[in-house]
């Protein structure tokens, strides 16, 4: 872009009018423009002071985000190890069931409650068949 410098009475003679014309004619565009950058520079500080808070409040929903999921993995983990220890007992008492020659019928009431489900029951044929099944069945 060619930027030319023009004096004032250049000015005045290329738009035909005075010089007293001119002057305030470059005055007048230089108030306007001098309000504009003030009213730029203003709604930048506004735009500035919102970008800040917005910033604020995702910071602290990251925080809160954070420590919800380490509160979430915390009782994932320590219900992942419950549920860890009650199989292993499950299996435990299954193995002394199978070593000693038991039934099965030394599991614990989850266990009973699980096997005695008729979907996961090996008995279930025979039951419907009318012949009985035995009290207590472990599926293998």
């Amino acid at each position: 872009m060619i930027t030319k410098t023009l004096s004032y009475a250049a000015l005045a003679e290329r738009l035909k009018c005075t010089l007293e014309a001119a002057r305030s004619l470059v005055t007048g565009e230089v108030a306007t423009l001098k309000e504009r950058i003030e009213s730029l520079q203003a709604e930048l500080a506004n735009l500035e002071a919102t970008a800040a808070r917005h910033r604020a409040d995702y910071e602290r929903e990251r925080d809160r985000a954070d420590r919800l999921v380490t509160e979430l993995l915390k009782a994932t983990a320590n219900t992942t190890m419950e549920l860890a220890a009650k199989l292993e007992a499950e299996i435990g008492a299954l193995r002394f069931a199978a070593d000693h020659g038991g039934d099965g019928c030394a599991l614990s009431g989850h266990a009973r409650r699980t096997f005695a489900r008729p979907e996961l029951r090996s008995d279930v044929g025979a039951r419907e068949q009318g012949r009985g099944a035995p009290r207590c069945r472990v599926p293998s």
